[in-house]
């Protein structure tokens, strides 16, 4: 018995010993153990990594080319805009012009009516043909009684000159009516009656000295009407048909206006290139530069 409460005794020690170093293991386990820590916060390369990855995602590549699209579309609307204040400055121009043209021509009638006004009384209530009838002759009458150097009578040669000069002028004044009747029709902005009258006095009138004219505006009437085919067509005879027009400068500019218009830039170019070797130094070679500028622009986008 006694080695048997012996034994109990021991166990009892022991198993009190073992609890006390348990319990003394994890005073000391949580004396030693730290409190959690908070994160730092990101260093400047770790921002600039990140804005990297963010950059680099497709979401802002989209939105990059967003952009360089829009830009493209501005540039194409500037430029549409820049096409058409030029076309409201031809416009300008051409109304200008057509005023200019009116007003030289009505100068010039009043001066030739002026000087062909008769001077005896009465004559100024007769009809256009008898006064013309009266002029002759009375020019008639004074030439077969006028004498030359000398003394000699001038003869009936020059009578016949002078009726002849006398029957003539109908016929320059018929010339001349006929433009003033097409041209009247495109300063009324008439353009396809205005067309069809010029064609018919170049017809009539191939050698007259309204003809090389007749064809510019021939060529303009096609071109207001955007119908450029035609007017290239119409600016070329002009070009090829009158070598001493002073609209040849302006037709081979129209002709590159045109074959802009129909986005025929190569065509366009060669033609705007001649006009500068041909007239380098005139209004019509410097719009013929800037055109040339936008055509470069057209083709690098």
């Amino acid at each position: 018995m006694q080695r048997t409460f012996l034994s109990s005794v021991l166990l009892i020690v022991l198993g009190v010993g073992l609890a006390a170093q348990s319990i003394a293991e994890e005073s000391a386990t949580a004396k030693s153990a730290k409190p959690a820590t908070i994160p730092p916060p990101p260093t400047t390369e770790e921002r600039v990594e990140r804005l990297e990855r963010l950059i680099n995602s497709q979401g802002l590549v989209d939105i990059l080319l967003r952009l360089e699209n829009l830009q493209k579309d501005v540039q194409n609307i500037q430029g549409d805009n820049e096409v058409q204040m030029h076309k409201l400055d031809e416009l300008r121009k051409r109304q200008r012009e057509l005023y200019i043209d009116i007003d030289r021509r009505l100068l010039q009638l009043e001066r030739k009516q002026t000087g062909r006004a008769p001077v005896a009384v009465g004559k100024s209530n007769l009809p256009t043909s008898a006064r013309t009838a009266v002029t002759a002759a009375g020019n008639a009458a004074h030439v077969n009684h006028g004498t030359v150097a000398g003394g000699k009578p001038t003869g009936g040669r020059r009578t016949a000159v002078a009726a002849k000069a006398v029957v003539g002028e109908p016929e320059q004044e018929t010339e001349q009516e006929a433009y003033q009747k097409a041209f009247n029709l495109l300063r009324e902005l008439r353009y396809n009656k205005a067309g069809l009258a010029f064609r018919s006095f170049i017809e009539k009138y191939p050698e007259g000295r309204y003809a090389h004219i007749a064809q510019y505006w021939l060529a303009e009437a096609s071109y207001a009407q955007r119908d450029f085919r035609t007017a290239i067509a119409d600016y070329q005879k002009l070009i090829d048909d009158y070598a001493g027009s002073p609209k040849r400068a302006e037709a081979m500019l129209k002709i590159g206006y045109s074959y802009y218009e129909l986005k025929d830039y190569p065509k366009a170019q060669a033609v705007l290139e001649q006009l500068l070797a041909a007239y380098p130094s005139t209004t019509e070679a410097g719009q013929a530069q800037n055109l040339l500028q936008k055509i470069k622009i057209n083709n690098a986008s």
